[in-house]
């Protein structure tokens, strides 16, 4: 998972609120409003989701598209209420409760759905790092604190989103081997410039980093 800083609500979803005054989100789907939801995931993507040149998912680090189009390389995404919309009615439009979401069915937003639990990390509030690891084998997403308050926070939100979906752990585990390969050979130095390279998993990209040296035993 990814810390998102928020910038300050843009203009355009400010003034649409004060001439509006929305009190459902589907007010959204009228085709005079039907602009919004583009602008604020275009919004989000290029300002408070992008890394170098690209835009992640806050909950798997999957790269998002700024289209709705079907490409064959990032996902597609959804503006996602971090609290949902149908138990925290009151911040239906509150825009620091928004982030941008993959559209993943089996994972993120769309496996979180009206879920709610106050353990989970809610990465406009708290970065996840300090919640997270890997498990370089298998690329499941684990507890970074073996017990105690923050183990069970970790393990709620893992659950709430199903980040060790299947998919998804080999998803990882091919990114983390097909990294192992391409390092094989090179001193410390030269594998961290070629990790550095990869896009995808910021956070997981990080880990391998700094367990350079563990990465020996694999290697």
């Amino acid at each position: 998972m990814l810390k998102m800083n928020k910038k300050d609500e843009p203009e355009f979803f400010s003034e649409f609120k004060r001439k509006k005054n929305p009190k459902h989100w589907d007010i959204l789907n009228k085709p005079e409003n039907l602009h919004i939801k583009p602008e604020l995931k275009s919004y989000m993507l290029k300002n408070e989701q992008k890394i170098g040149d690209k835009s992640y998912c806050p909950y798997c680090e999957m790269i998002l598209s700024f289209e709705d189009s079907d490409l064959k390389e990032d996902k597609k995404c959804h503006i996602e209420h971090i609290k949902p919309k149908s138990k925290f009615g009151n911040l239906t439009f509150d825009y620091r409760n928004f982030l941008t979401s993959c559209s993943d069915k089996n994972t993120c937003g769309q496996s979180k759905g009206n879920k709610w639990d106050n353990l989970f990390i809610n990465p406009v509030v708290e970065n996840p790092e300090k919640y997270f690891s890997y498990k370089v084998r298998t690329g499941e997403i684990v507890p970074k604190i073996a017990n105690g308050f923050e183990y069970e926070k970790a393990i709620k939100t893992i659950e709430i989103l199903n980040l060790n979906e299947d998919n998804l752990c080999e998803y990882r585990k091919t990114y983390i081997i097909n990294i192992i390969n391409t390092i094989r050979k090179l001193n410390d130095d030269e594998k961290i410039e070629i990790i550095n390279y990869f896009d995808e998993f910021p956070t997981l990209k990080k880990f391998l980093i700094e367990n350079i040296g563990a990465l020996k035993e694999i290697i």
